[in-house]
């Protein structure tokens, strides 16, 4: 009888360390599966590009984006820091420029982290926070300042690949990492103090320096 409880025993404990085992793993994802992401490189690109805010409308046109291997960093299994060179960038077809950089350029800093959109449908978004950047627009003297978070859909999950792609729409917009709060793009002129909602719509390809999956 002894053995018989002390097997019992072990098994319920068995059973037991491999459910917290396995919420220790289920609580992980999603995340970079590969035992050697951190310091990974990767590339980006995309076509034409849109930020604009939701109330008056303003926007911001960029006809491509680049994100060089030099600026794509993976740096942990849920995050990654890149710095996006937006290019041939107009609002209300004037020319535009981040303070310091060439005529219709514009440089972002970002860093993002993978998250659930929804768990249930093994929906990952990569939420991006902004270091806030300063545009300028020199024919009428407008300052713009951009800054906050933006959520994106990756598309390719649970499976070994070099490329993905990370979709920014309205969707997106609206919808918000789980425990977490719907993203926060805006854009504020000449520091007035007033922010005012912004919604960035495009697409990009990411294409990695290996193989890597997005384990969700």
């Amino acid at each position: 009888m002894r053995i018989v409880k002390r097997s019992l025993g072990l098994l319920v404990l068995a059973v037991a360390l491999f459910a917290v085992a396995a919420s220790a793993a289920s609580a992980a994802n999603p995340e970079f599966l590969d035992g050697t992401v951190t310091g990974l490189t990767f590339t980006v690109k995309s076509g034409e590009g849109v930020l604009e805010d939701t109330a008056t409308k303003l926007a911001i046109k960029c006809e491509k984006d680049t994100v060089s291997l030099a600026n794509g960093l993976v740096t942990g299994p849920k995050t990654i820091e890149i710095t996006v060179d937006f290019e041939n960038c107009t609002v209300a077809g004037l020319a535009e420029n981040s303070l310091g950089d060439a005529a219709k350029t514009v440089l972002v800093a970002l860093k993002g982290e993978l998250c659930y959109i929804s768990k249930a449908e093994k929906h990952v978004g990569i939420l991006f926070t902004l270091t806030p950047v300063h545009v300028e627009v020199p024919t009428l003297g407008e300052l713009l300042e951009l800054k906050g978070t933006m959520l994106g859909l990756v598309k390719g999950v649970n499976k070994l690949e070099v490329g993905n792609t990370i979709t920014f729409n309205s969707t997106t917009a609206s919808e918000k990492c789980e425990g977490g709060t719907a993203d926060q793009l805006s854009i504020e002129k000449a520091h007035n103090g007033k922010p005012l909602a912004a919604t960035e719509t495009t697409t990009e390809e990411v294409t990695f320096d290996k193989d890597i999956e997005v384990d969700a």
